[in-house]
């Protein structure tokens, strides 16, 4: 399959941690343009049901497994593939079912079932002859979606679902912010009070609505085009809505939740965004995808697994939850004494996988699944199918 794609032209991008419909693009930037045919979609869905080949199998894979609590689908995954995006295929998920998967809990028990030199994954065991049945993935009934276990570690991702990490310049001149603190109080603290403006008169704005105080700091740059994709914000804190105001000189009383860093006169505003478990089924690109990493999370140089990295790349570009790329560095220009010291680069070598878990317009945050380098800002990430880096 081919994604065609046309040229990124200058732009400014927006990012926040908010609701997309909040969030803006300055500039211009092209969409990307799929070109998927009903074929090709066709026999992306029969490869699905037909299973994978056993060579694509993990040597250790089990016969059956008993999904436990802590356990996550990109964890599970590993226990059965060589290449763990290629869940969908072990599964027999249909394109639909990648966006909207079967929840699966602990206490479910998995079977893998063989014949004819395939192998696919179900729900239900074999029949009592010893053969086997293709059946459709399905799941135990749960009291609660939020059993379900997760797709990537929660702990590792949460801080970049609900704080805002990088706004863009909509989000800079929002009118929300603190304006006033109780008599002598310089910064806020958990449980004290202040007084803000700019907030909506609306829902956003009500008793009990609850918000995020941040701070901007500096501009991110691509770092392959030089162009601003956003800001990075210092996450201070959240408020309550104690008493709301209305009027051109409206005055909204707020309570403080939690205070992480000082905030104080001029701390800016944004509105909590909800809390949604994150249940995207790993699996690879449909067409050709081709980024790099802008920043690596924590205020380091480099990273490894199991941390959060952006990318210059978004929902634009052809990218959505539950991707995983592969990680690749530029190989180095070396001198060949065999033949008069001539330059000659090296090619990129492919080192790890990540596993898109946001994504915005011409931004995404991924985790890190796993690395056996160090990732570095400037490193590629590609549809792990290609066959280049």
């Amino acid at each position: 399959m081919q994604t065609a794609m046309k040229a990124r032209q200058p732009y400014v991008c927006a990012l926040s941690a908010v609701a997309a419909a909040a969030l803006f693009c300055m500039g211009a930037a092209h969409a990307a343009e799929r070109t998927v045919t009903p074929a090709q979609q066709a026999q992306a869905e029969t490869a699905a049901q037909a299973g994978i080949p056993e060579s694509e199998l993990s040597p250790t894979a089990p016969a059956q497994y008993t999904v436990r609590r802590g356990d996550t689908l990109w964890a599970i995954s590993g226990k059965y593939l060589k290449r763990p995006y290629r869940w969908p295929e072990l599964w027999g998920m249909n394109r639909e079912q990648i966006r909207n998967p079967h929840l699966i809990y602990p206490g479910q028990i998995l079977y893998l079932h063989h014949a004819n030199g395939r192998a696919w994954l179900s729900s239900s065991p074999a029949s009592a002859d010893g053969s086997t049945v293709r059946l459709s993935p399905h799941t135990r009934v749960s009291g609660q979606d939020g059993d379900a276990i997760s797709s990537i570690p929660a702990a590792a991702i949460e801080p970049f679902l609900t704080q805002p990490i990088v706004v863009d310049e909509e989000t800079l001149a929002t009118p929300a912010r603190i304006f006033s603190l109780p008599e002598g109080r310089v910064y806020l603290g958990k449980g004290e009070n202040a007084y803000a403006r700019g907030l909506p008169e609306g829902e956003g704005g009500q008793a009990g609505t609850e918000w995020q105080a941040y701070r901007p700091v500096r501009p991110l740059k691509d770092p392959v085009t030089g162009n601003v994709l956003g800001y990075e914000a210092d996450f201070l804190g959240t408020l309550r809505v104690v008493r709301a105001a209305t009027g051109p000189q409206a005055v909204t009383k707020m309570e403080v939740l939690s205070s992480k860093e000082e905030m104080g006169v001029g701390s800016q505003l944004m509105p909590l965004p909800p809390r949604v478990p994150v249940r995207y089924v790993p699996h690879a690109p449909e067409g050709d995808v081709h980024g790099a990493v802008a920043k690596v999370t924590g205020g380091v140089r480099f990273g490894g697994t199991d941390q959060v990295v952006v990318l210059n790349i978004g929902s634009q570009q052809g990218l959505e939850p539950g991707h995983v790329l592969s990680l690749a560095r530029a190989g180095a220009l070396v001198k060949d004494a065999t033949a008069g010291n001539e330059a000659v680069q090296l090619p990129a070598e492919r080192y790890g996988l990540a596993f898109v878990f946001r994504v915005f317009p011409h931004v995404a945050y991924a985790l890190v699944t796993d690395a056996s380098n160090a990732v570095e800002v400037g490193d590629s990430v590609s549809n792990p199918m290609s066959q280049q880096p």
